[in-house]
């Protein structure tokens, strides 16, 4: 499993992050979400956005393949009655976020209360995610390496070490590539390269650089339950 990410003041660029992952594993819980960009049809709608409120309809997407969606975008939103009140303006600015993936002005609108901005494609392959706090965007993926290894190594009491949850917090913001292999030899053990790889916008590119240059390893740890 390779987790790229990249930080810089509040957008993140994922890859090997899902929008499961997303929901699962951020410090701050999601209960609505304006659909920007998806081949979805919900329960509820705003002129031609989908709304999804409540977990009950965020957990009803979670089953479909967003990979096939192709571009899956959204905003949180704080209430209904915020999403009745966008404006024109606003509603163009939230259009041309989710077809550039870039803000026309600023990805968090004061009118939704909105915490983030996912804009992402090929639902794993590629997320930049606005965020106004750069650490929650680091705790998503402590959180998913957390829930992975627990499972590599057979223990849901584990918790990554000190040393390893300390380097990943320095080395974010110069683009890191975290690499988890499970032993063939031994189901509970697993082994964690984090490699420091600059930033990449491109998952392809980033890739087919890793496959043509050999990486220095900036820090490597074993896990054994």
């Amino acid at each position: 499993m390779d987790i790229y990410i990249h930080v810089e003041e509040h957008v993140t660029i994922f890859s090997g992050i899902k929008f499961a992952d997303f929901i699962e594993c951020t410090a701050i819980s999601i209960e609505n979400m304006l659909l920007l960009k998806a081949n979805y049809v919900g329960k509820k709608h705003f002129r031609k956005f989908e709304l999804l409120e409540g977990m009950d309809d965020i957990s009803e997407l979670l089953r479909e393949d967003i990979y096939n969606y192709g571009d899956f975008c959204f905003v949180d939103y704080i209430s209904t009655e915020s999403v009745n009140r966008l404006s024109n303006e606003q509603i163009a600015e939230l259009l041309y976020l989710a077809h550039i993936f870039e803000p026309l002005k600023s990805p968090f609108f004061e009118v939704l209360q909105n915490k983030f901005a996912y804009l992402s494609h090929d639902n794993g392959w590629y997320c930049k995610l606005f965020c106004k706090e750069w650490q929650i965007s680091v705790s998503i993926l402590l959180n998913k390496l957390q829930k992975n290894i627990q499972t590599a190594v057979c223990n849901n009491e584990y918790t990554l070490p000190k040393n390893l949850i300390e380097i990943i917090q320095k080395s974010v913001m110069s683009g890191l590539l975290v690499s988890v292999d499970l032993s063939k030899k031994q189901r509970k053990m697993c082994t964690i390269k984090l490699y420091e790889v600059g930033k990449y916008e491109n998952p392809d590119i980033l890739f087919n650089t890793i496959k043509r240059d050999k990486l220095p390893t900036l820090f490597e740890i074993s896990l054994i339950n």
